[in-house]
């Protein structure tokens, strides 16, 4: 028998602003969690997806490299654009070091993680370092992929 879908908000956020009123609403007025991931878990690991543009992404092992390769070569320009389109769908493998366990990362240190990486990207006026995955892509573009990012992650966080 499969496994029920979680309960999930249908988020929309059109700004930075917008995403962090509702991440500071659900610190300060409580949440329930229906995904796998705490609010300061979700926020770390939104905010290491958004700096890798500017910092550099993790090398993954030379076996996936190749099939990052492969994918980007391939399906990836797809892969893209259905997510510019639709936002990012569950399931999706991570590199397990952007996945903070729960105990070494509190809401607060999540949210603060968080704004100071909105803050370096709005900033940001160099070059972006392209996606391993997707290649290249604009600040712009960058943007509305972290904040479809976010709306994935934080709609699994339903405010109490």
């Amino acid at each position: 028998m499969a496994k029920p879908e979680p309960k999930k908000r249908q988020l929309k956020y059109q700004s930075f602003d917008e995403m962090l009123e509702d991440v500071e609403s659900l610190q300060r007025d409580g949440y329930v969690s229906h995904g796998n991931w705490t609010l300061g878990q979700a926020c770390g690991h939104v905010a290491d997806w958004m700096r890798f543009p500017m910092d550099g992404f993790p090398k993954p092992p030379l076996p996936m490299r190749a099939m990052f390769w492969l994918m980007k070569v391939t399906v990836a320009p797809g892969m893209k654009r259905k997510i510019l389109a639709e936002g990012f769908k569950g399931g999706m493998p991570t590199a397990p070091q952007t996945v903070p366990a729960a105990d070494s990362i509190t809401d607060q240190h999540g949210v603060d993680k968080l704004k100071q990486t909105v803050e370096r990207l709005q900033a940001w006026d160099k070059e972006l370092i392209p996606s391993p995955l997707f290649g290249p892509m604009d600040k712009d573009t960058q943007v509305k992929v972290s904040l479809l990012h976010a709306e994935h992650h934080f709609g699994f966080l339903e405010p109490k």
